[in-house]
């Protein structure tokens, strides 16, 4: 299992940032992320479904996506399950100096033959998590 947390702040209130964060569709302005749809119906919360398509060293995986819980302007959970891992985690959101810690956290699972090697894997996934922050911070300060 690969623990993840990583933390940065955003020169912007708590509530844009969550409401970006929460809005998947800007996944791909952030993340590895080429696509997304929503796939269940409603207003988005916690049961929230997307299908992704993510970029994983190279390769192109689609992604089911569920928010496992939703408290806004406080914490978004979420479960991240492809055909190679699973990533089970969470976004917390605070109030700090004249903006927002948003703190990333949770346990990303390689499966199938990748589980094996893990261990060689972990760093630059840790990489690929760790750079999205300061994507998101540019991306919400410009």
């Amino acid at each position: 299992m690969i623990q993840i947390n990583n933390n940065i702040e955003i020169n912007r209130p708590v509530s844009e940032v969550f409401d970006f964060v929460a809005d998947f569709t800007n996944n791909p302005k952030w993340m590895p992320v080429q696509s997304v749809q929503k796939i269940s119906e409603g207003a988005v919360g916690q049961g929230t479904r997307f299908k992704q398509r993510f970029e994983l060293m190279g390769a192109n995986y689609d992604v089911d996506c569920v928010i496992t819980a939703f408290e806004p302007n406080n914490k978004i959970g979420f479960n991240y399950a492809a055909p190679i891992f699973n990533w089970r985690g969470e976004y917390t959101f605070a109030p700090e100096n004249k903006g927002t810690r948003l703190t990333a956290t949770g346990n990303i699972s390689l499966l199938g033959p990748y589980k094996m090697a893990e261990t060689m894997f972990a760093s630059r996934i840790r990489q690929l998590i760790t750079e999205t922050a300061p994507r998101l911070k540019q991306v919400l300060e410009s």
